[in-house]
């Protein structure tokens, strides 16, 4: 009898967030999926961009494999509406709020996973996608710096009225397509960013307040972010995300750098990795390294600030008169309320 065991579970949709000059990092994390993924499944995996151009695209999916496809999905025309207001700094780009736009414009998934670019995947990821989560509209592991640095956490407690432990690192998410479209995910998140400028953790900010007690907890192991303080069984990995300033690519001793010089090899793009790796120099290093400080300081001004996200929204009468005219925030302030109250 034929062996139909792929066709009778779903494909396992893997969405990608990228620039151009960053797909050589990408590449590492595809490789990695791909080496750990399982032959009785059959995975999409899409790229969504604006600018990748067409050589690296082929280069990009010349490592797709028979169980395994590859798209790219240039995503300009879903954002162009907002761009102008989406906060960026550091070592972000718009690339980081692609991930709005899944549920809306791949209506043939009820569930998908986005993971970011500087990440290994050290584990089927076919087993994180089996995750039931009910009808939550995300899952997800809470965030390394909120669990462990004070100032982080009274920033999310005090700005975004979100409670730390339950405060949620975007850089790996579960997304309930299904709920994302049937709330209007992508709605509130447009809504939300003519209300207020989060600018400590931008998209990530934006998604804890929306999915506020609408999301599932995570294993660690599904997004292990790279923080000595956190403590993870190093037997246990599924996810390794790079979510500092400083990459593997920086710096050789950047936790978990191992498992990304590991697939490095493996990439088509190893070559110039190398010289990544090589040209950088301290000065360059020592920015990077700084980015964590200035992101700790950014919190504290967010907390002094007489108009930050909480102190609108628990005015009453301030908050509503900004946004009468967008009854979904109205909406969306008057929950959040309740569920500070």
């Amino acid at each position: 009898m034929p062996n139909n065991s792929k066709s009778k579970k779903q494909p396992v949709a893997v969405f990608f967030g990228c620039d151009n000059k960053y797909v050589k990092f990408l590449s590492v994390a595809l490789v990695s999926l791909i080496a750990n993924a399982s032959a009785r499944r059959h995975y999409e995996i899409h790229v969504l961009h604006t600018d990748i151009t067409e050589e690296n695209q082929r280069t990009i999916q010349a490592m797709a494999t028979e169980n395994i496809s590859i798209a790219f999905d240039n995503v300009e025309a879903d954002l162009h509406h907002i761009v102008d207001q989406l906060p960026v700094r550091d070592y972000y780009s718009l690339s980081t709020y692609f991930r709005f736009v899944i549920a809306d414009k791949f209506k043939q998934y009820d569930k998908a996973i986005y993971v970011d670019s500087d990440t290994a995947i050290v584990a089927d990821i076919a087993k994180l996608f089996d995750i039931n989560i009910g009808n939550k509209y995300l899952a997800a592991v809470q965030d390394a710096v909120v669990a462990t640095v004070p100032v982080a956490s009274a920033y999310v407690q005090k700005v975004l009225g979100v409670r730390p432990e339950y405060y949620f690192n975007a850089g790996m998410i579960v997304i309930n397509c299904k709920q994302w479209r049937e709330h209007d995910v992508l709605g509130q998140f447009i809504q939300l960013v003519g209300f207020y400028n989060f600018v400590v953790a931008q998209d990530q900010d934006y998604l804890n307040v929306i999915c506020k007690n609408k999301t599932y907890p995570l294993s660690k192991r599904w997004n292990c972010q790279s923080l000595k303080l956190w403590g993870i069984n190093p037997n246990d990995l599924g996810i390794i995300h790079y979510n500092f300033g400083l990459k593997p690519w920086h710096d050789i001793n950047c936790l978990y750098s191992e498992y990304f010089w590991k697939y490095a090899p493996l990439s088509p793009y190893f070559m110039e990795i190398k010289a990544e790796f090589a040209r950088i120099t301290p000065e360059e290093m020592e920015s990077k390294r700084a980015v964590g400080a200035k992101v700790i300081t950014m919190c504290q001004e967010e907390i002094d600030r007489k108009d930050n996200f909480m102190a609108l929204v628990s005015k009453k009468r301030t908050a509503q008169p900004l946004i009468s005219q967008h009854q979904e925030m109205v909406d969306l302030v008057s929950r959040i309320r309740y569920v500070n109250a």
